[in-house]
This record gives C-alpha cells, structure tokens and sequence, in this order.
C-alpha cells in the first residue's frame, strides 16, 4: 500500500468538510472542545513505529483525532507519556463528537 500522511492542508480541508454539515447543536458542541490541530504521536500496535495523527477537539484527557491511515475520526486518552496507543475509530466527526460528549459524563 503506499500511504503517506496527510498533509497539514488536505486535513484542514478534510475537517472543514466535516465540519460544515454539522446541525446547529453539534457544531456548538465541537466549538466547546475544539483545539487548534496538532500532532499527536501514536503507536497503531505493539511492534510498529510511532506515527502521528491531528487531535481536533478536547474534553478532559479525551482527545478527539483524524486517522490519516483509516481515514476516520475517533477519540482516546493517550498514555501519560503522550503516546496514544489504545484507541477505536468512530468514523465520521459526528460520530467522533458524540463519544467526545459521552466522556463528560
């Protein structure tokens, strides 16, 4: 497969067109929690390499992030080290969102 990671521009593009279907209530939900993008270092399984993946959104130490590899939108809490390596893909923003929600409860 050749992959490679997305760039800062085609992510911003990817979230804006996540973003901009959102009802009213999910958009005033992401905007509580939305962080300026960053990188997060991520390890996909035990033996593989340390990628990266953007975190979008924040609730507490639950982060909302883009997959580049999977192509989808989920949530974790990362390692205290910073390293998220335990995580599940939600598929879309909205999707991601609602669990991101559900954390505060």
């Amino acid at each position: 497969m050749d992959w490679a990671p997305v760039s800062r521009e085609r992510f911003t593009e990817i979230l804006s067109s996540e973003v901009a279907p959102l009802e009213p209530h999910q958009k005033q939900l992401y905007a509580e929690h939305a962080v300026e993008p960053f990188h997060l270092p991520c390890v996909r399984f035990q033996d593989s390499g340390v990628e990266q993946v953007f975190v979008v959104a924040k609730n507490g130490n639950h982060l909302l992030y883009f997959d580049d590899v999977e192509n989808e939108f989920g949530v974790a809490i990362p390692d205290r080290d910073g390293v998220m390596r335990g995580w599940g893909n939600y598929d879309s923003l909205v999707q991601a969102l609602r669990v991101l929600d559900e954390a505060s409860s």
